[in-house]
């Protein structure tokens, strides 16, 4: 067993010296293979193995011409990369940021909201946005009962199209919000609807552990980010303190390291565009209540517009939508 164990980190460390579309990311699918349910891929990477032996190499930031985040929610995007942006920033690397829902929630006597929650969210991520020197692209999909539409699709399409971004940040697939989740869906729709061109995605980490190829340094950018955060002060009084909590995200994920020195580190689950598509597929058509874990409303907005798109494939001949029907027949049956 300690042969194994040897040789295992042998084959982990000469991996991720690798920076090729060939390099780490096909040791990511492969390995996953074995594996098709959502939520027990997700434990299985949180396992300490995998905390312990991966060691993730460097992003190379600054050869990246233009970055596009898909943000579920008005702050999703500096939660999970605003030390990164903020780098991109003084980089003078292009940034489109689109932020695909309008930021509303459900009105509960636990849960109240000003009456304009929605100008609210969407006023402070423009202030956060402009230090980024961000192009700001507002979807407004209802966040209470999110319900994507083609029209939708299309406008995202567009964007990415116009934009043709070199890298494209947004949750990473295992994310466990099922709003987070949606998004990468929704990219796997919008390239059957029509092909994408091709780029990088790099996943961040909003809500949970993810299991990491890439990581920038932000310890210089820290104190901004953190600024940032504060700018989003709906959420932190009405929510969860965003602020604190994704800092010190920032400063566990520096775990993977021996640096010397108290750092702050953003981590990405990184893929070219191909294989993330693929990853898709494999984990999330297979039962859609289960991807979407058991959230009903979500699931049913995903379930139509998955209908959809598989509709107008279908009547155009397209054979690349697989088990949707087994998915939506599995949400129907349980809902």
């Amino acid at each position: 067993m300690n042969t194994f164990y040897r040789k295992l980190r042998f084959l982990l460390r000469e991996i991720n010296t690798l920076r090729s579309e060939r390099g780490p990311y096909r040791f990511l699918v492969r390995k996953w293979d074995s594996i098709s349910d959502v939520s027990l891929a997700q434990r299985v990477l949180e396992t300490e193995f995998f905390t312990s032996e991966l060691q993730p190499t460097p992003l190379p930031l600054n050869k990246v011409k233009s970055i596009l985040v898909l943000a579920p929610h008005q702050d999703d995007e500096t939660i999970g990369a605003g030390g990164t942006l903020l780098l991109a920033a003084k980089m003078g690397i292009k940034i489109d940021i689109i932020f695909a829902t309008d930021g509303t929630s459900k009105q509960t006597k636990d849960n109240p909201l000003p009456d304009d929650i929605v100008e609210i969210r969407q006023s402070e991520a423009l202030k956060v946005c402009s230090e980024y020197g961000a192009t700001v692209h507002q979807l407004s999909i209802y966040n209470a009962e999110p319900n994507p539409s083609l029209k939708d699709l299309d406008q995202i399409s567009d964007i990415i199209h116009s934009v043709n971004p070199q890298v494209v940040m947004m949750p990473w697939i295992l994310d466990s919000p099922p709003k987070h989740r949606l998004i990468n869906h929704l990219l796997w729709l919008i390239n059957e609807r029509k092909s994408l061109p091709d780029f990088e995605i790099w996943g961040f980490q909003v809500h949970n552990t993810l299991f990491p190829n890439g990581y920038i340094d932000i310890t210089s950018v820290a104190d901004e980010k953190r600024k940032l955060l504060e700018y989003y002060a709906s959420q932190n009084a009405l929510s969860k303190r965003y602020d604190h909590l994704a800092m010190g995200m920032a400063a566990w994920n520096t775990r993977f390291f021996n640096f010397t020195e108290p750092k702050y580190v953003e981590l990405f689950f990184t893929l070219p565009l191909k294989e993330f598509l693929s990853l898709v597929e494999k984990f999330y058509f297979k039962d859609l209540f289960e991807t979407y874990r058991g959230h009903q409303l979500v699931v049913s907005g995903a379930s139509n517009i998955h209908q959809a798109v598989m509709g107008n494939a279908a009547a155009n001949g397209s054979s690349s939508i697989k088990n949707e029907n087994d998915a939506t027949k599995k949400f129907a049956a349980k809902g």
